[in-house]
């Protein structure tokens, strides 16, 4: 997905004559990542049950999805 992703922004950027490189991610990195926003989602779904906040979970929660992504997403580079 990521890859498929990475092809549409280079065909938009030369359609509209930028130089943006978009840098190439390996499994090492969004491994990295993924351990992140494991750690920054935990953190933040645990304040939102401590503090009564539900934005604080919900923010939370999209941190955990988001590092189940990185995860199945590095493991399809490799």
């Amino acid at each position: 997905m990521i890859q498929h992703l990475n092809k549409k922004i280079s065909k938009l950027n030369k359609k509209l004559g930028v130089t943006v490189q978009v840098p190439e991610f390996t499994s090492n990195r969004l491994n990295q990542s993924a351990v992140m926003n494991l750690i920054i989602g935990g953190g933040f779904a645990t304040a939102g049950v401590l503090f009564e906040r539900e934005e604080l979970f919900y923010l939370g929660g999209l941190g955990l999805l988001s590092s189940i992504v990185m995860s199945f997403e590095a493991k399809k580079l490799k």
